[in-house]
């Protein structure tokens, strides 16, 4: 079929021309019920006619030999086209009926029946039009391209109302509610279709329009909670900064024997807490920064994952089984406690294990400082840690020590630094006593390390580091001696642990 405006083509039950607009009348069918009724009008109206003439008849000087009687059904001898009297047949009584002889009255009933029957049938057809799905999807696209959303969407409400199982026109009904700051009706319709409709085609269209409009209202919550059940990788990846999805751990729980690192990764920026006693994990958990070492026994970590708009992921489980043997923890030889002489820390242990430790009490790993040989007790106060770790990566448990060094002198610590840095500003060494050196950018920066006896004599015994621009320290090699009584001061040489050579400071 073709327009009757422009001539374009018209697909299959199309109501509405898509080029032009132009509303597609069909021819309508008549319904049966109200052809019955009018037919039934149609006989008693003649039959009143036919009585009427009757009455007329008996009525002194009315008769005239010129009237006719129409045999069967009243109509047979009709100066009229066959195919007139063959459409009107079923409209007349079956009993035959007298008719004037002055036809004029006979084709105005039959005008007006026509116009009757054709008013009835077009009101009914265009209810019927106006009724149905197609019609109605089409007119609120026309409604849309000339901008009446408003219009549209009732068409659309209409049409919806007709068939509920279109999912794009629910879809476009969201779109034009959203054009109309109908947010909350926009939302409703979307997560309807992403409900009911879970083999629905263009789902990433519907998860990218709900997504997009919790973004502006910064509803983060439930953008978390869409994301975390999305199952369309491309809209995950878009909105991965509003996901909190499940962290992810490197390796997967079960029997080992090995020591292992577990690393905990979020799926962006964010924090990852963690438990390692099985209890769930909140966010006065410890945050997850360095690989968690598993040595030996049981562990059952639990870790959740908040993003930086504070929305939280479900709890992962991995639970571990580490079946390696545990070394014996080291012996260190020098008990916590305050000593007022140089002293040396010892640390026995099996072959098998390597020791290591840390000043700051920290535990320490296979990448803290090694010991290799006796320590020098510091000087002020350290807190030392050691453990042993053997072959099979596998540590003990640690050991922690604290002491406190402090000698008796006729001047402190403190003292005795700012007496060096002016015997060095004095020979040229530093531009100044706050330690800038000559011709570098940093400066020199001193440290009471420990104090040695010498000889018969107690010293400080101080080490130059030189930090540069950057703020990294340097060791320049030189070691000072210095009188804790006299303040004399000499350039040192450390030949062992506590032990010092010494020279003059001038050299």
């Amino acid at each position: 079929m073709k327009c009757p405006k422009c001539g374009n083509e018209l697909a299959e039950g199309k109501l509405l021309c898509e080029k032009c607009g132009e509303e597609v009348k069909y021819v309508p069918v008549f319904d049966i019920e109200l052809e019955d009724k009018l037919k039934e009008s149609i006989s008693s109206m003649m039959e009143e006619l036919a009585q009427k003439e009757q009455e007329e008849e008996e009525e002194p000087g009315n008769g005239s030999p010129e009237e006719e009687e129409l045999p069967g059904s009243g109509y047979d001898e009709l100066e009229a086209d066959d195919e007139l009297k063959d459409a009107f047949r079923d409209y007349f009584p079956a009993k035959p009926v007298r008719l004037l002889k002055n036809r004029l009255m006979l084709v105005v009933l039959i005008v007006a029946v026509i116009i009757i029957v054709g008013m009835a049938c077009f009101v009914r057809i265009s209810g019927q039009l106006e009724n149905s799905y197609q019609y109605q999807y089409e007119k609120a696209l026309q409604c849309a391209e000339e901008n009446d959303y408003e219009e549209a969407i009732s068409h659309l409400e209409r049409a919806l109302a007709i068939d509920d199982s279109q999912a794009d026109a629910s879809f476009l009904l969201a779109q034009y509610y959203d054009k109309s700051g109908m947010r909350s009706s926009a939302v409703s319709v979307l997560n309807g279709i992403l409900t009911r409709k879970a083999d629905y085609s263009g789902r990433s269209e519907v998860y990218d329009l709900l997504l997009s409009i919790y973004e502006e209202e910064e509803r983060y919550e439930e953008m978390g909670e869409l994301l975390a059940e999305c199952d369309a990788d491309d809209i995950v990846s878009k909105y991965n900064e509003y996901a909190a999805l499940t962290p992810q751990f490197n390796k997967e729980g079960g029997v080992y024997d090995e020591l292992i690192s577990i690393t905990i990764t979020g799926n962006t920026e964010g924090f990852v807490y963690y438990t390692l006693d099985g209890s769930s994990p909140s966010e006065n958990s410890p945050v997850y920064e360095t690989p968690i070492l598993l040595e030996s026994g049981d562990y059952i970590i639990r870790a959740m994952f908040v993003n930086m708009y504070g929305v939280a992921s479900e709890i992962a489980t991995q639970s571990y089984y580490i079946s390696v043997s545990v070394p014996e923890s080291p012996i260190v030889s020098l008990d916590s406690g305050t000593y007022n002489e140089p002293a040396l820390i010892e640390v026995y242990h099996n072959d098998n294990t390597k020791i290591y430790y840390t000043l700051d009490g920290s535990v320490p790993d296979k990448y803290s400082e090694r010991y290799s040989h006796p320590i020098e007790l510091p000087y002020g106060m350290s807190n030392f840690s050691f453990i042993a770790i053997n072959d099979d990566g596998a540590g003990s448990e640690p050991v922690s020590r604290s002491y406190r060094l402090s000698v008796e002198a006729n001047f402190d610590a403190e003292l005795a630094v700012q007496v060096l840095k002016n015997n060095l500003y004095a020979a040229g060494k530093l531009l100044n006593t706050d330690g800038n050196v000559p011709g570098k950018l940093g400066i020199n920066q001193y440290r009471v390390q420990t104090a040695a006896n010498i000889g018969e004599t107690l010293y400080y015994v101080v080490y130059e580091e030189y930090v540069d621009i950057t703020g990294q320290s340097h060791d320049t090699g030189n070691i000072y001696a210095i009188d804790v009584n006299t303040a004399d001061l000499y350039k040192a040489y450390k030949i062992d642990e506590g032990e010092y050579h010494l020279t003059d400071f001038d050299e």
